[in-house]
């Protein structure tokens, strides 16, 4: 009989019929509540089955009526509420034994007490059919359950089988032990919880319509709602599945409930998520993959992508099918199958490398045999409109069938390379690829937790099963544990030395040079960028696939210019970058010059961030348009920047992972206090006055007379007859020079300058100079007013005669005479007239000569010196009046 509710449209006489039929439906019900139960008043009726409408209003028993409609019951201990749905604890009802509502005790000795807070408000309705449906989850026996509840049979199990489901997650209540516990994105299940049934439906959306009272017959079946009173925070979702409430957790987050900040580096799967990454977009005619990842079950989806959200034409998929590698794709008229010949390795790292090229695929796995095949049909392209799926799929359902699975995979991912592009899984933004996903973990989280790195070392994932320590500069070792000193430093990968930046210096005009080397083909050599929000200015210096890339950006795109050639690897190298204005060009070794320009129309590169070295603290931090993500492995032994060569510990600022370079400087080889000057694999000792031979192991028997300096050279002086004789108000130096290289700095004494990183503070200081520069005889000088500059050119200079020079100044006025018949003029401007210094001369060149002078010189002397004189009456001894010096040796007749 199927009953007909009234209508605004029906007559009057049809309503009478359908309440003559009401009438006798509830008399057919009440006869049969007093052959079956004690009786129960019917306080609401409600349209709809307890199965249909979703989700349910009644508070713990539902009760569908034959010929429709439903109510609502309660279990014994309470009565039905006014409302006709709610369940309040019974005063009046008591059992002889305890007289309180008694607890329900499971299998496994879990008990939960039948409460007014557990059942008629944390719990979900329980749900009968008249025994039409399947009993699943937790079974008890009637006699496992408190006197003197009585229960009729369900079909599917035995005879006076509930099934009871329950589950508090609200605040100070745990979940009741053996029923139910919420898992955490899909932990495995534990072995004795025990399934749930499907049937659960949310109370608090079911709507209340009509009302008719009646006599309740039907057992009940107790179903309650798992996912009741579960908040999953940060837009996480409560689902039931298999009978388990979880809450699936976006991207980013993880916990039972979605609680915790996750990062994502090395993506962690339970079988219950996916990551979305980008659209493919370059991969409709052919693209290559590269994968590598730990499996943890046999079966699941690992890679997918698709025209159609159900892979109804266009798609390919990479699957894990009873542990083999499948590989299919369709581009439209029938699907390739691959299957690798070798199982994967489970709980063990995996590559798998595959590619397709229009219709024809090949797939290798662990560096096995290559299986090829090819997809039906002429289609050769594949459209691909949906993300590019890893780990799973949000719709797995929609393309079970033609992925060949149901499940999601298992395990961790720690790369994915296609088409050359490494995928970054951290949450898309500034950084990152991902854009969506859910219930993904963190492979290598905790991997820190027992580790110790000494001396102030921090622990960082190497990868998504290794550390490594970051050792501060001074200390390195796998825990820091050593102490060694460096000449020349080593880079492991995990390294960086970081310096001042280069700042506005290097406006129009910027000059590289680094000896390098490389052990691994891929790396940062140097890097100094304008922000931190990966846009803007940027200058590197990097090595990919072998070849040495320079790299800038002037703010409207990158000029990118690569060598030639790749570099041989463990072997050591020259390589020179320069740009002026948006024109760069790259040499390696004595190889051809590369050429190359900035896009757009930007001259001025400004860098206001720190220069790094040998790799970065944080590659978040570097330009997009670099495209660097590893840091160098080698040693470098040599950073000049615009003629300035970088003291690589003395001048940085911080550093991590700095260790020794295998090389003979390594082992300090110049005695008597030599410095060790590497130059390549080989080396030079620079001896000080007094000390010659290969390690200045051997003490002259004369002092030059005649010195001659070699480009790494200089004397200094401090005695006070010299010095005074230089500075204030006159000067007159009278000396023979015998010259080899063309430029360098000959003569020196000037006041201290003031650096902040690679840009000079101080610009207006006193000083006098002489020296060459591209040839050219050069007299400058600045007495606090500005500077003053004469120069003579002529190439005798250089005919391996000596050569008489002399030089005077008087108050603001100079000339400079060269063999005793050549007078050339100048004049400082301003009103200043004394030479103020910080009473050091020096002859020859001078400690680190492009920052003592502000690069005015970029080299030292190299050449001949005799017979200076100074001021007409001091004769001085070059060699025994000098206070230090280095590299020094008797001239020789030919240079």
């Amino acid at each position: 009989m199927r009953l007909v509710l009234p209508t605004k449209e029906m007559s009057a006489g049809m309503i009478l019929s359908n309440m003559l039929i009401i009438s006798l439906l509830l008399a057919l019900l009440l006869s049969d509540v007093v052959s079956a139960s004690p009786h129960k008043k019917i306080k609401a009726f409600f349209q709809g089955t307890c199965g249909s409408v979703e989700p349910n209003l009644c508070n713990q028993v539902c009760h569908d009526i034959t010929g429709g409609g439903f109510i609502c019951d309660c279990l014994d201990g309470y009565k039905l509420a006014a409302d006709g749905h709610d369940c309040v604890v019974d005063t009046n009802w008591r059992r002889v034994e305890q007289g309180l509502p008694q607890p329900i005790e499971s299998k496994d000795g879990g008990r939960q007490l039948q409460t007014e807070d557990n059942l008629s408000k944390n719990q979900g309705p329980v749900i009968t059919d008249g025994g039409s449906r399947g009993s699943q989850g937790l079974k008890l026996r009637a006699g496992d359950l408190p006197e003197p509840v009585e229960l009729g049979a369900t079909s599917g199990g035995a005879d006076n089988d509930v099934i009871i489901h329950s589950l508090d997650m609200k605040a100070g209540l745990e979940p009741p032990q053996a029923l139910y516990q919420l898992r955490e994105g899909g932990n495995e299940k534990k072995d004795d919880t025990p399934e749930l049934s499907n049937n659960v439906w949310p109370e608090e959306d079911f709507p209340a319509t009509g009302s008719m009272e009646d006599d309740v017959v039907e057992p009940p079946v107790l179903s309650m709602s798992p996912c009741k009173g579960i908040a999953c925070l940060n837009n996480g979702t409560c689902v039931v599945e298999d009978g388990y409430a979880r809450c699936d957790c976006p991207l980013g987050y993880t916990g039972s409930y979605c609680e915790q900040d996750q990062d994502i580096r090395f993506p962690r799967f339970r079988g219950t998520g996916y990551l979305a990454l980008p659209v493919l977009q370059d991969g409709y005619k052919e693209f290559a993959v590269a994968l590598e990842f730990r499996p943890e079950a046999k079966n699941g989806l690992l890679l997918f992508s698709s025209e159609f959200e159900d892979a109804r034409k266009d798609f390919f998929a990479i699957t894990l099918s009873n542990g083999f590698i499948e590989f299919r794709f369709d581009c439209g008229t029938g699907s390739a199958l691959l299957i690798s010949p070798e199982p994967v390795m489970m709980g063990k790292w995996n590559q798998l490398v595959l590619s397709r090229n229009e219709n024809r695929g090949s797939l290798q796995l662990n560096g096995g045999d290559v299986v090829e095949g090819t997809a039906q049909g002429a289609y050769t392209r594949i459209t691909l409109r949906q993300n590019l799926f890893i780990g799973g799929y949000s719709k797995m359902a929609a393309i079970t069938g033609r992925v060949n699975t149901a499940k999601t995979f298992v395990g961790c991912v720690q790369h994915l390379i296609i088409n050359g592009y490494r995928y970054d899984f951290r949450k898309g933004g500034l950084v990152g690829d991902s854009e969506f996903g859910i219930n993904v973990g963190e492979c290598s989280e905790g991997l820190c937790d027992a580790v110790v790195c000494h001396n102030g070392g921090t622990c960082q994932a190497k990868t998504a099963d290794t550390h490594v320590c970051l050792c501060p500069l001074g200390f390195h070792g796998d825990m820091c544990e050593k102490e060694t000193a460096v000449r020349i430093p080593r880079f492991n990968g995990h390294s960086h030395v970081e310096f001042q930046g280069l700042g506005r210096t290097v406006l129009v005009f910027t000059e590289l040079e680094a000896v390098i080397k490389p052990e691994v083909p891929d790396g940062l050599i140097l890097y100094n960028g304008y922000t931190h929000d990966r846009k803007g200015d940027f200058i590197s210096l990097s090595l990919r696939e072998g070849h040495v890339e320079f790299t800038f950006d002037l703010g409207t795109g990158p000029a990118v210019i690569r060598s030639p050639s790749a570099l041989q690897l463990h072997r050591w190298h020259v390589v020179r970058a320069s740009r002026t204005g948006l024109e760069g060009v790259l040499q390696v070794n004595e190889g051809p010059e590369v050429k190359g320009q900035s896009q757009g129309a930007y001259t001025q590169l400004t860098l206001l961030q720190n220069l790094f070295l040998g790799g970065h603290s944080n590659f978040d931090h570097t330009s997009k348009h670099a495209n660097l993500s590893s840091s160098f492995v080698g040693c470098i032994q040599k950073i000049v920047v615009n003629k300035r060569p970088l003291a690589i510990l003395e001048d940085g600022v911080d550093g991590r992972n700095i260790e020794p370079c295998q090389h003979p400087c390594a082992g300090e080889p110049c005695m008597n206090s030599g410095d060790c000057l590497a130059d390549g694999e080989v080396y030079q000792c620079s001896c000080p006055v007094g000390y010659t031979n290969t390690n200045c192991e051997d003490k002259m028997e004369r002092l030059p007379t005649k010195p001659m300096f070699s480009g790494s050279s200089y004397l200094s002086y401090t005695d006070k007859n010299i010095v005074k004789r230089v500075t204030g108000k006159k000067m007159d130096l009278q000396l023979y020079i015998k010259p080899k290289g063309v430029n360098g700095l000959l003569f020196w004494s000037g006041q201290e300058l003031t650096w902040n990183g690679m840009e000079q503070i101080t610009n207006n200081f006193d000083y006098v100079a002489l020296g060459f520069v591209d040839g050219s005889l050069q007299l400058r000088y600045n007495l606090g007013s500005g500077e003053a500059f004469i120069g003579y050119n002529d190439s005798r200079l250089f005919d391996g005669q000596w050569h008489f020079i002399r030089v005077q100044r008087d108050n603001q006025d100079a000339y400079m005479e060269v063999d005793m018949r050549e007078v050339v003029e100048g004049s400082a401007p301003g009103t200043y007239t004394m030479l103020n210094t910080n009473r050091m001369v020096y002859l020859g060149g001078m400690p680190d000569v492009a920052k003592m002078t502000g690069r005015r010189f970029t080299s030292n002397y190299e050449g001949c010196v005799k017979d200076m004189l100074l001021a007409t009456d001091f004769d001085v001894k070059l060699l025994q009046h000098s206070h230090s010096g280095r590299n020094v040796v008797q001239c020789r007749k030919r240079l």
